[in-house]
């Protein structure tokens, strides 16, 4: 759900610098290789005009963590755990609650997004409105390290 958000709100910010300078990956701690979005998570993001029907799980790998330039997590715990098995991760991982803070923003507000698997479609959509609500400053950083780029 995160990935599919921060691609659209990306899109609104940047237009088709977006997609031609950004990619985004879609990666898990605990994901099954291969396994479609829960139904749950693609029917609250259909709600928002976002289509997961494609999306296909994939574990976090070395390799996907040395050619990233950001690693985002959902939670702190989730953070340590990619940092301590993915030493290359250090440095440019971070939770969303923490980009608020690198963002001026009090992460105590946004605090850690829980995973919502197995649980009921409400449960999904209270979990996609924390994700929403935490992209403003994730969108910010993202501007920064661009424009770091040149």
């Amino acid at each position: 759900m995160a990935a599919a958000q921060l691609r659209r709100a990306l899109e609104r910010e940047l237009g088709e610098r977006a997609s031609s300078e950004i990619e985004i990956a879609s990666a898990g701690l605990a994901a099954v290789p291969g396994s479609p979005a829960a139904s749950q998570a693609v029917a609250v993001l259909r709600e928002e005009g976002l289509d997961l029907t494609k999306h296909r799980a994939q574990q976090v790998s070395e390799g996907l963590v040395q050619e990233a330039d950001l690693v985002l997590t959902m939670t702190r715990a989730q953070k340590e755990r990619v940092v301590k098995e993915y030493p290359a991760a250090r440095g440019k991982t971070w939770a969303l609650a923490e980009v608020a803070a690198l963002e001026g923003m009090d992460p105590q507000v946004l605090g850690d997004i829980s995973d919502p698997f197995g649980q009921p479609e409400e449960v999904y959509r209270r979990v996609r409105d924390e994700i929403k609500a935490a992209l403003g400053p994730v969108v910010s950083r993202i501007k920064k390290l661009l424009a770091e780029k040149g």
